[in-house]
């Protein structure tokens, strides 16, 4: 998984596990990075930003992440194919072990403190991965981008 050119709701799996929740049979219907916005099912325009138009997902299978935490999930499509897939959790049960998994998988990352959220970012060739949490909260919001669709910086 480390070349992570992986279904954008794989993260959630990763989130899964570092919960200590038993494993699942079967795997999620994610949708593949890349993949064009007829791919997607259920869900509702939110809004456009930086050329990218966002989708809230109105029908979400309970599988990683969303089986044990409240969870937003938010699709971003740029030229009409997948970008990004932005996870949001209001009261997330443990920020730290969330934080030690996407090390564990994905290496030490960037960090750096901004308006009180630290935010941790990991690279590799095709996703960013970007985490920002505010400890006093216990928000969390994940943010994984598609290199390849990604525009010059």
């Amino acid at each position: 998984m480390k070349n992570a050119v992986c279904a954008p709701l794989v993260l959630m799996i990763f989130l899964l596990a570092a919960s200590g929740a038993a494993a699942q049979s079967g795997e999620c219907n994610a949708i593949p990075w890349g993949e064009p916005i007829s791919a997607v099912e259920q869900i509702e325009f939110s809004h456009v930003g930086d050329g990218v138009h966002y989708y809230r997902v109105t029908k979400v299978e309970a599988c990683g992440l969303s089986k044990i935490e409240d969870t937003r999930v938010t699709y971003g499509f740029r030229n009409n194919r997948l970008y990004t897939t932005i996870v949001e959790i209001d009261k997330a049960r443990d920020v730290g072990d969330v934080i030690a998994l996407l090390m564990d998988e994905y290496g030490l990352p960037d960090h750096k403190k901004d308006g009180g959220w630290d935010i941790y970012q990991w690279d590799n060739d095709t996703l960013r991965i970007k985490l920002k949490s505010q400890y006093t909260t216990d928000r969390i919001k994940i943010g994984m981008y598609y290199k390849p669709l990604m525009g010059k910086e």
